[in-house]
């Protein structure tokens, strides 16, 4: 009989999907991606039953078209927001991003030391997850606070363009420009990086600009499709599936039921016209009047219909990509290669529009479902957690050393007398894989013997001269208190920003007459 050690030496590889997710562990040298429920990918899905029972993945997913009300989908789009729920099944419970994405989470992890399809020698308790790469910090603090629900030790939040260059880069070991082309269910990134290829066994990634749009993905492609299959059905019929205002002799409840028929149906036809030239939608029983009139739904959508509708929205990606170029101080000429991660890179407008702008077609030699899942396990190799393994075993072997120097994400600052923006720390700037990013600045107090005061930390995406746009959000508000009274602008309040490598911040506030000073640990 042999004795399971408690703790592994291993570190899970985790790509947490707005529409799936993989989990991968780097082993003997390779890659696994390790399946659940026989799959590569979970299902980002969670759902309650009648009784209470919690699902996630593929069981829940089945629930959207039967029980939408107590089924959640895409909940990565509302991380770091203020979405909630209450399922009926379980009253006074109210559920946030976090606690979905919590139970994905667990569902990953705890199938994964399940599955038993690679020794893991114990049972791993610790990952790097992956992000987009520009989840700002509300984000970045609903994934830790979810991985910590879950009892996750998050040892790294890597960024998924990073993620899938390490699983690409050290396949081909040579020094070369990237371009990473992130477009999944819910997010789009696009990242540059310069890869020195692994000599001395190592490898280092050099981000030169990254930009993004937070809600753009397949979600809205498949958004397209319903538009188009519902304005086809109401040629047919007349009826209006997504007016619930007016009065068209059908019950809400009927209409958001064909609502979430119709959005089943719509992934099923943006994979079918990424092969094909049509998609044939067809729903029986889609809706039924007050009158007990039943309509069906039998249409066909063609692949121009599709590219018509999703163009513009491509375009924002095509925006996004010549920003980066320019941010990075490069020309299309420089990119060696084009990595493609995400699902929605599948689309046959996307890869027609990349390869127009480039002049040359995407590599494709990559699964663009699993790639950041593989990048993930390849860099949680590189780290250590605690074990009581043997680990001297032949199969545990590291890959290269890997260096990442990243850049800032965005602008951060706070906001000063008049509203005004105070910027610090710049979007773009780079960070040292080993230190941290620190910048101070002097104010002074804006009235006669203030005590406190508050710092409102800001962070956007542009430069903005005040904090009261769109453009800009605020992170947090702290105050710093025991400030000794004083005329106006004579007391002077040092703020300090403190970036690391994975664009975790930390505040710290002093007064020039008070002992110590307020710092605030946001992670």
């Amino acid at each position: 009989m042999s004795i399971i050690p408690k703790h592994s030496p291993y570190i899970f590889g985790i790509d947490l999907g707005t529409s799936n997710s993989a989990i991968a562990v780097f082993i003997k040298g390779q890659t696994e991606i390790i399946p659940i429920d026989g799959n590569k990918t979970l299902p980002s899905v969670f759902s309650v039953r009648a009784d209470g029972e919690i699902l996630v993945g593929k069981a829940a997913r089945n629930r959207l078209i039967i029980d939408p009300e107590n089924t959640v989908a895409s909940i990565k789009r509302e991380m770091g927001g203020n979405w909630t729920k209450e399922f009926k099944a379980l009253p006074g419970k109210v559920y946030t991003p976090i606690d979905i994405t919590a139970e994905i989470l667990s569902k990953l992890v705890n199938s994964a030391q399940q599955a038993g399809t690679v020794d893991l020698l114990g049972t791993p308790r610790a990952a790097v997850i992956c992000i987009p790469a520009n989840f700002d910090d509300a984000q970045k603090t609903a994934t830790l606070e979810a991985s910590k629900l879950a009892n996750l030790e998050v040892v790294y939040l890597l960024e998924e363009p990073v993620a899938a260059a390490i699983a690409y880069a050290l396949e081909k070991e040579r020094d070369q420009t990237i371009l990473v082309y992130d477009l999944g269910g819910g997010t789009f990134d696009v990242s540059i990086l310069q890869v020195d290829s692994t000599k001395n066994n190592q490898a280092e990634f050099k981000i030169l600009a990254k930009e993004g749009v937070s809600k753009l993905g397949g979600d809205d492609f498949d958004r397209q499709i319903m538009a188009i299959a519902a304005s086809k059905f109401k040629e047919i019929s007349n009826i209006d599936i997504f007016d619930l205002q007016k009065d068209q002799g059908i019950s809400v409840k009927a209409l958001r039921s064909a609502q979430q028929k119709l959005k089943d149906v719509a992934e099923t036809a943006k994979w079918e016209l990424t092969e094909s030239q049509t998609a044939q939608i067809g729903i029986p029983n889609l809706i039924k009047d007050e009158s007990g009139n039943v309509y069906n739904l039998d249409i066909e959508i063609t692949r121009s219909e599709f590219n018509d509708a999703i163009r513009e929205l491509i375009l924002l990606s095509k925006d996004a990509v010549e920003t980066a170029l320019a941010s990075a101080k490069l020309t299309i000429e420089d990119i060696d290669r084009i990595i493609l991660v995400g699902g929605s890179t599948k689309v046959p407008l996307v890869q027609e529009m990349l390869t127009e702008m480039f002049g040359k077609q995407p590599y494709a030699d990559t699964d663009p479902d699993t790639v950041v899942a593989r990048g993930a396990a390849i860099f949680a190799a590189t780290l250590n957690v605690e074990s009581d393994a043997d680990i001297s075993r032949d199969e545990f072997v590291k890959p290269p050393i890997l260096g990442i120097q990243n850049i800032v994400t965005h602008f951060l600052g706070i906001a000063t007398q008049g509203g005004k923006f105070s910027c610090l720390i710049e979007k773009g700037l780079k960070i040292s894989p080993n230190e941290s990013l620190a910048v101070s600045k002097e104010f002074t107090t804006s009235r006669d013997d203030m005590t406190e005061l508050r710092i409102s930390v800001y962070q956007s995406d542009k430069w903005v001269e005040f904090v009261g746009t769109d453009e800009i959000n605020c992170i947090g508000e702290f105050f710093l208190t025991g400030i000794p009274p004083k005329p106006r602008g004579e007391e002077r309040v040092k703020v300090t920003f403190e970036i690391d490598s994975q664009n975790l911040l930390k505040v710290k506030a002093t007064s020039s007459s008070s002992v110590g000073g307020l710092e605030i640990k946001k992670y």
